[in-house]
């Protein structure tokens, strides 16, 4: 009998999985949208630009690392767009008092996590559906951030606190290598971690993973704790960056992350996902908006494309769900029938 193609030239039975194939069709279109803008836009490859690229997403990055743990769980999170300027808003009233900056940075975050802690909680105590319990939080934080600095913005920060927005290490911007590191170690924990693979359990079947034993209630808890912890690491960032701290910041962030988290590969049904295709799903979303301010083509294509992209992805999922499908009931099907 001859073998399947795919093993026959040698690839890995991991990188045949429907979910890698569009990790490298995703790598592909990343790479050829690049190449492409560089020849029309010689400007477009300059150092500066890509510098610009990377920093303009860099928030979203931080929170599309949660999200996607999130996602692949079956859940949502909408109250990220609230955390960050919370976390930005509580960071900048805690240095405007003279209090330390570790301090108020460790304060803020621990802000941020108690939000996700609660999220989950209202889940899993109420039974209510993770959409409807971030929505609820992400209205509700935005009327905290507005009734606690009345609507204006919030400054006057040490000299010493830019460095985590704006410093460089090494060359490069230090909030882009802290998301480089972080992206690593996410990686490693989804994909290889007890945890992680208990992420991908409950997302699958959240009923059969509590009947292998997995404490649902508890990976949901860490999950959006972490999530919300993300979220207002990119809040400080922000304020960083900013020298300032204002309610405005994150608007509709949670629309972008949650693409870029789709675009990645990340079922919206869960159970699918990983943080390899986040990254490429964020740098793909960098690079498209990058273009449009190249090309001068009017921002408001820029939600066009992004809802396009989602459709796009979610489609492609499913997809991809049936084809695993057939595959599975293709393969129980050899196995049941008798030998001749």
């Amino acid at each position: 009998m001859r073998a399947p193609k795919d093993r026959a030239i040698g690839i890995p039975s991991r990188l045949r999985t429907p979910a890698a194939k569009y990790r490298l069709g995703l790598a592909a279109t990343v790479v050829a949208l690049f190449a492409g803008l560089a020849t029309v836009y010689p400007q477009f490859a300059t150092l500066s630009n890509l510098e610009v690229l990377a920093m303009t997403f860099i928030l979203e990055a931080f929170m599309a690392l949660g999200m996607t743990a999130v996602i692949v769980s079956g859940g949502i999170d909408l109250s990220v767009s609230a955390v960050l300027p919370f976390s930005a808003i509580i960071t900048g009233l805690l240095l405007r008092a003279g209090t330390p900056i570790p301090i108020a940075v460790a304060t803020a975050l621990g802000a941020s996590a108690a939000v996700g802690a609660t999220n989950a909680a209202v889940q899993s105590v109420f039974r209510v559906h993770p959409f409807i319990a971030t929505l609820a939080t992400m209205l509700s934080l935005k009327g905290v951030n507005l009734v606690i600095t009345h609507g204006a913005p919030i400054a006057g920060f040490p000299a010493s606190f830019a460095y985590l927005g704006q410093g460089r290490l090494l060359g490069l911007p230090f909030s882009l290598l802290l998301f480089a590191v972080m992206a690593c170690a996410a990686g490693w924990f989804l994909a290889n971690h007890r945890l992680g693979q208990q992420v991908y359990l409950i997302g699958g079947n959240a009923r059969a993973a509590r009947l292998s034993g997995v404490k649902v209630g508890r990976v949901l808890f860490a999950l959006y704790s972490i999530s919300s912890l993300l979220a207002g690491l990119a809040g400080v960032i922000a304020a960083s960056q900013y020298v300032s701290a204002s309610t405005g910041f994150g608007q509709n962030s949670e629309l972008r992350v949650i693409t870029a988290v789709a675009v990645g590969g990340a079922s919206l049904n869960g159970g699918t996902g990983s943080i390899g295709g986040t990254v490429l799903g964020v740098l793909f979303l960098a690079i498209v908006y990058n273009a449009f301010a190249m090309s001068g083509v009017s921002t408001y294509w820029q939600d066009v494309v992004s809802g396009a992209m989602v459709l796009a992805a979610v489609l492609l999922a499913q997809v991809a769900a049936r084809d695993s499908r057939a595959r599975a009931g293709a393969g129980k099907t050899a196995v049941s029938r008798p030998a001749a």
